[in-house]
């Protein structure tokens, strides 16, 4: 099986020059839990760029549920 290892650095070289606009690249969120009911098996969630962070949007996270026949 080949090596890849020397591919390595012409991966990231190749994609680094489609990325124009490295700033729009966004990390990870910061969540805060809401204590407001959404439904079962659903919870709601404040999403921030960091703790402290600017106020990106809510979301709503529901757990599948399973159904018998």
């Amino acid at each position: 099986m080949k090596k890849l290892n020397g591919m390595k650095s012409g991966f990231s070289s190749l994609e680094n020059k489609k990325l124009k606009d490295l700033k729009s690249i966004q990390g990870g969120s910061y969540n805060v839990k809401s204590n407001v009911y959404v439904g079962e098996g659903c919870e709601e969630y404040d999403t921030y760029t960091a703790p402290g962070g600017t106020y990106i949007g809510r979301i709503t996270v529901c757990s599948p549920t399973a159904t018998l026949d």
